[in-house]
C-alpha cells in the first residue's frame, strides 16, 4: 500500500492554542508509538500561544519521527488535517485530537486491525471517553454516549457501523482511500467537516468497524453553556452541509411546537425534580434548539441564550449535573 521508508502508520493531529494540553497528549502518544513503524504530524492551525515551537521542541526525544507544520492563519481542523495528509508517509492514517489522550494499547489495536484487514475500504473507529475527573460529570458522559458530540452508547463493539459515525478524534483509515475521496472540505471551518467527508467515503466504499477497546480519553472540560455555544457553530456549519448536499436533512424552523416542548421540560425543574430521563431529554432539546436557531440564522453563535427555551436553559444550567467542579474545569 505504498509505505515510505518503512513507515506504516501516520498519526495526524491538528491543534490550536492548546500548547500545554497538546504537549501532554503527545507525551502519552509517544509512549504508545514507541516500537511501532510510525510517524506523527502535528499541524498548528494558526496558534497564538507558541504551540508550534513548544511541540517542535519535543521532536528530539520523541520515539518516532515528529513533524510540526504551522498554518499562519486559522483555517479550521479540516484544513489542518488535510495538510497532515499531504505530508503523510505511511499507508494508514490515525486521526487524533490534541485533547484525545490514548490509553495503553490504542495504537496496537489500530495497527492489528489494519494488518488483518488490508483492503483499502476497511477502517477502524475507536472509542472516546471523558478523561478523569470529567467522567464524573453526568452531562459530559451524556455528550460522549448519547449526546450531540459523540454517540458511542449506540454502537456495538466489533460491528461494522454507519459512515456517519466517523469521528476524526480516534479513527484510522487507509491513506489511499482518504486521498481518493479528496480529504476534508475546507469550506467547513468548524463542525460537520467529518460528516461531509463521511458521505464521500461511504460512496468510495468505506467499511467502518468499531472497537470499544481502542480507547482514548477526552481531556476537554465543558459545561452546558459552553456546549450550547459549540452547538451554534455546528448549526451554522450544518447549513453549509445541506446547501452542498440536498440529501442531507436540516432542522425545521423554531415553532410553537418547540416552545411547548420547552415549557413541558421546564416544569419538573421548577418543582425541584430532575429525573435522569427528563435531564437527558432537556439536554438534547437544548442542544438541538441551539443548532436549529443558528441553522436558520436567528442568533449570534457566540451568544448562548436561546430564543426558544431560554428559561429552560437557565434552569438546566443551574443543575449540578451540567456544571463542572473547580477540579474538573482544570487545564
Amino acid at each position: 500500500m505504498g509505505a515510505i521508508a518503512g513507515t506504516r502508520l501516520t498519526v495526524v493531529m491538528p491543534t490550536r492554542d492548546r500548547r500545554e494540553r497538546a504537549s501532554r497528549t503527545l507525551a502519552r502518544l509517544g509512549e504508545e508509538l514507541a516500537g511501532h513503524p510510525a510517524e506523527a504530524i502535528v499541524v498548528d492551525d494558526g496558534s497564538s500561544d507558541g504551540s508550534a515551537a513548544a511541540i517542535a521542541g519535543l521532536a528530539a526525544s520523541f520515539p518516532v519521527p515528529l513533524r510540526v507544520e504551522r498554518l499562519e492563519t486559522s483555517r479550521g481542523p479540516g484544513a489542518a488535517r488535510n495538510r497532515g495528509l499531504q505530508l503523510a508517509a505511511g499507508s494508514i492514517c490515525l486521526f487524533l485530537g490534541d485533547d484525545i489522550v490514548p490509553r495503553p494499547g490504542l495504537v496496537a489495536r489500530h495497527l492489528d486491525f489494519h494488518r488483518h484487514r488490508p483492503d483499502r475500504a476497511d477502517a477502524l473507529l475507536g472509542r472516546v471517553v471523558p478523561a478523569p475527573p470529567l467522567d464524573r460529570s453526568p452531562f459530559v458522559c451524556w455528550l460522549h454516549e448519547q449526546g450531540k458530540q459523540y454517540a458511542y452508547g449506540l454502537l456495538e463493539s466489533g460491528a461494522q457501523v454507519q459512515a456517519r459515525f466517523f469521528y476524526a478524534a480516534n479513527s484510522s483509515l487507509k491513506l489511499e482511500l482518504l486521498r481518493s475521496a479528496g480529504g476534508f472540505d475546507e469550506r467547513f471551518h468548524f463542525g460537520h467537516e467529518e460528516a461531509e467527508l463521511a458521505g464521500r467515503l461511504q460512496t468510495a466504499g468505506l467499511r467502518l468497524h468499531y472497537d470499544a477497546e481502542a480507547v482514548a480519553e477526552h481531556d476537554h472540560p465543558t459545561d452546558l453553556v459552553a456546549t450550547l455555544r459549540r452547538m451554534r457553530e455546528f448549526g451554522r456549519s450544518q447549513r453549509l452541509l445541506t446547501e452542498l448536499d440536498r440529501s442531507q436533512p436540516g432542522p425545521g424552523r423554531p415553532s410553537a411546537r418547540h416552545r411547548l416542548a420547552a415549557v413541558a421540560l421546564a416544569l419538573p425543574a421548577l418543582v425541584g425534580l430532575r429525573p435522569a430521563p427528563v435531564r437527558a431529554r432537556t439536554w438534547r432539546f437544548l442542544c438541538e434548539q441551539a443548532s436549529r436557531e443558528a441553522f436558520w440564522g436567528e442568533r449570534d453563535p457566540s451568544d448562548p441564550a436561546l430564543r426558544v427555551g431560554r428559561s429552560l436553559a437557565r434552569l438546566a444550567a443551574r443543575d449540578p449535573a451540567t456544571r463542572l467542579t473547580p477540579n474538573q474545569g482544570r487545564g
